[in-house]
């Protein structure tokens, strides 16, 4: 589902998004028309028609299979099959249970979350870690994973206060130190850029100046 709303065109999104009663049927039909042209699309169609794989049929054991080939996928560097891995545990994973079943869901969304940010899907990798922060608010490893998207995202400022508290909650101290060196990394940056900012100001406003002197000067 995640991939096939990647593949969506932005005018077909911005379609589907402002559609009103009247034009609704126009916006799906015309999403219908792109959405059967997709291999992807079909696919999912037999997946959520297969007995053994539907929404209903949650098995943790199936679960986790599917995140040990995940995490293979991923050391490989086979995203796109990483993808697959965990979205496909996610659904089969149990949810309304004990910690540790909501403890592996939480970790199956930030896995997930890891191969958009290798993938470059940003928006994907966020919305994907507020979902694992949403289950487990001091997973230290979701913290850590927002706060290097909102960097990627150029959002400075959320992902300092992501990473200070990915360092405030994590354990190990060699974790801390990595932690602390991203922090320190993206603080220097903020500063950077308002150093330019700065700059540009201070010479926008000396060039607005000088041409009120020139303009004096010729009258």
């Amino acid at each position: 589902m995640e991939k096939l709303k990647s593949l969506l065109p932005d005018e077909l999104k911005r379609m589907v998004w402002n559609s009103t009663v009247e034009n609704l049927p126009a916006a799906s039909s015309s999403l219908l028309e792109f959405l059967l042209n997709l291999p992807q699309f079909h696919q999912m169609v037999r997946d959520l028609a297969a007995p053994e794989d539907s929404l209903c049929a949650k098995n943790k054991a199936a679960a986790m299979e599917l995140k040990k080939k995940g995490n293979q996928c991923y050391s490989n560097g086979d995203y796109a099959a990483a993808l697959h891995c965990y979205s496909q545990a996610l659904r089969v994973a149990p949810q309304e249970a004990d910690d540790r079943d909501r403890s592996l869901v939480a970790a199956l969304f930030l896995n997930r979350a890891s191969v958009f940010h290798r993938q470059g899907l940003l928006k994907e990798c966020l919305r994907d870690c507020n979902r694992a922060l949403q289950i487990s608010p001091s997973y230290s490893k979701a913290w850590y994973r927002r706060g290097k998207a909102n960097a990627a995202l150029g959002n400075r400022q959320e992902a300092i206060l992501d990473l200070g508290v990915a360092k405030d909650m994590e354990i190990s101290l060699a974790g801390k130190r990595q932690i602390e060196c991203e922090l320190d990394m993206i603080i220097s940056q903020r500063q950077s850029a308002s150093r330019i900012v700065d700059q540009c100001s201070q010479i926008s406003t000396g060039g607005a100046g000088a041409g009120t002197s020139n303009t004096t000067l010729k009258t």
